[in-house]
């Protein structure tokens, strides 16, 4: 297989460049003919430098999902099919990655690939939408399963926003913190050092401590840095670690004010899902089979496993998000609710908002309790610095007073 870099000439006399691996040349022309263009030029190169050519593109946006999934969904449910669209969304995209993206999906789809194949094939669409795409072909009813798809992520992207915008002020003061440390601890206690030594007095404990920690500052800054750079790539490593990883999901589910925030988003994600694929006509047990591996938490994920076990022995759905002992009676009510009288999308939907709500209330509080503590951390470095620097003279004064008074 080849990789191929050529432009086309189009039945309106546009040109367009375009790349792909093709089997051959004459593969390439049959593909060109099938869509009525003709090639004007072309280069074949290795195949391998389309994993290049991709490695260079990047991965799209997730706000680029959510445009692709609406571009198909609108085109599909116009009645024009799906090589259609994504040949214009290749035509008239700006960015490298989409155009990348929607010329391989296109080519998937003329190999005789479904929609959610090429999706999954392209390894740049999360799994919550090629399951929906998926689930979208199976039940006949693409253009919504896909509107439905965009919406979801949209709903994830703005939790994500909000929660990053939440700790732009506690991560910038912090870094302030540590910038302002720094400098006095490199530049401005140094210098006072040599006064205090100068000025014959017993220094108290907090300025010998200042001073220590300057000295270890100044003589030492290299390997504080490769031990803070260490610390992160240890931590990195140690959490991607899957015999950890249930560990830490674990811990973080509990934690008093960011757990909130985790529980919150968990199972705002999951009643939303379970009402997207529920209301595609998606029978429960498999709808709740598909939700298990989406969840991101190992411990919810652990807890919510054997849903479908139940289901399938005959336990009303109720009484199976009961036994799980993870979800709080409000939840298991609504849910019963929704089983008896048939309304349980709606109720699916209402307990994704009410969820969502909690989240954004969650990353609020956070952001709330975070701001009291960073004034206290500082409140404490200001008072330690105050004391450490101003006691060695009143040290001094007190002791030049006791002089004058033993000449009086």
């Amino acid at each position: 297989m080849a990789f191929f870099i050529y432009s086309t000439i189009a039945a309106d006399g546009t040109s367009l460049w375009r790349s792909g691996n093709y089997d051959s040349l004459d593969t390439l022309w049959q593909e060109l003919d099938r869509r009525g263009e003709r090639i004007d030029r072309f280069y074949e190169l290795p195949g391998i430098l389309e994993k290049v050519a991709e490695a260079f593109q990047g991965k799209i946006r997730p706000a680029q999902v959510v445009e692709i999934c609406n571009y198909l969904s609108l085109y599909v449910q116009g009645g024009l099919d799906l090589q259609t669209a994504l040949a214009d969304l290749a035509r008239g995209s700006r960015g490298g990655a989409v155009r990348g993206v929607a010329e391989r999906m296109r080519r998937d789809l003329l190999a005789g690939h479904p929609l959610s194949v090429s999706m999954e094939r392209s390894r740049q669409f999360p799994e919550v939408v090629v399951n929906m795409a998926k689930i979208g072909e199976t039940s006949g009813n693409l253009p919504t399963m896909l509107a439905d798809a965009a919406s979801y992520i949209e709903r994830i992207e703005d939790i994500k926003s909000t929660s990053k915008r939440a700790l732009i002020y506690p991560a910038f003061t912090l870094f302030m913190l540590l910038l302002t440390t720094v400098f006095w601890m490199v530049l401005v206690v140094p210098k006072l050092a040599s006064v205090y030594k100068n000025m014959d007095v017993a220094l108290p404990w907090p300025t010998r401590m200042l001073l220590a920690m300057s000295d270890a500052f100044v003589s030492g800054w290299t390997w504080g840095i490769l031990g803070v750079v260490g610390t992160f790539l240890s931590w990195s490593i140690v959490r991607r670690w899957r015999g950890l990883r249930p560990f830490f999901d674990r811990v973080s589910w509990d934690l008093p004010i960011f757990g909130n925030v985790v529980r919150s988003a968990q199972i705002a994600f999951f009643f939303q899902y379970f009402a997207l694929v529920y209301k595609a006509g998606v029978p429960i047990v498999d709808a709740v089979g598909s939700l298990v591996d989406t969840a991101q938490n190992r411990y919810f994920r652990a807890r919510i496993r054997r849903i479908p076990e139940y289901l399938r022995i005959g336990v009303t759905l109720r009484e199976s998000f009961q036994r799980c002992n993870i979800f709080q009676t409000l939840d298991v009510r609504m849910i019963g609710i929704g089983e008896q009288t048939g309304s349980l999308d709606s109720q699916l939907s209402k307990l994704a908002a009410l969820y969502m709500n909690r989240v954004k209330v969650a990353v609020e509080l956070l952001t709330k309790a975070i701001e009291p503590l960073l004034v206290l951390v500082m409140g404490i470095f200001f008072v330690f610095f105050v004391i450490a620097l101003l006691a060695p003279i009143y040290e001094l004064v007190a002791k030049m007073m006791s002089q004058l008074g033993g000449q009086g």
